[in-house]
C-alpha cells in the first residue's frame, strides 16, 4: 500500500512538472511583436511604418497558439542571424535561448 501512494506522489509530481513545463513558451511576448522584430530584421530598419507591409502579410499566416506563431517567428529570426553571420551557435540553441528576443519583444512594444 505505501509504495502504491508512494508511486502515485512520483507520477502526479511527474505530471505537475510536465504540466508546468507545458505552460512555459520559449518566445515569451505577444505575437504581434515578435512578426514587428522578424519584419525589421527582415528589412534592416526599426522604422514600424516602413515595414508595416510586411507586418500586415506576415499577421495573414495562422498558428494553433499564441506559442506556436512566436516560436515560427523566434526562429525565423535565429536562422537569419545565423546565415548572415551576425549570431552564433545552431538555430536550435538560438531558439531555446531565452534571453534572444528582438527590440521589440524585449521593449515590450514598439516605442515603448
Amino acid at each position: 500500500m505505501n509504495i502504491l501512494v508512494g508511486g502515485a506522489a512520483v507520477v502526479a509530481i511527474a505530471w505537475s512538472a510536465q504540466v508546468g513545463a507545458a505552460d512555459q513558451c520559449a518566445a515569451d511576448g505577444e505575437p504581434i511583436q515578435w512578426v514587428a522584430d522578424y519584419c525589421m530584421l527582415k528589412m534592416e530598419t526599426d522604422d514600424e511604418i516602413a515595414v508595416s507591409g510586411c507586418i500586415k502579410e506576415e499577421r495573414k499566416k495562422t498558428f494553433p497558439s499564441d506559442c506556436a506563431s512566436n516560436l515560427h517567428f523566434k526562429k525565423s529570426m535565429c536562422e537569419a542571424m545565423i546565415s548572415n553571420g551576425t549570431k552564433t551557435g545552431t538555430v536550435d540553441q538560438c531558439v531555446k535561448d531565452p534571453t534572444f528576443k528582438g527590440r521589440v519583444v524585449e521593449a515590450g512594444g514598439v516605442g515603448a
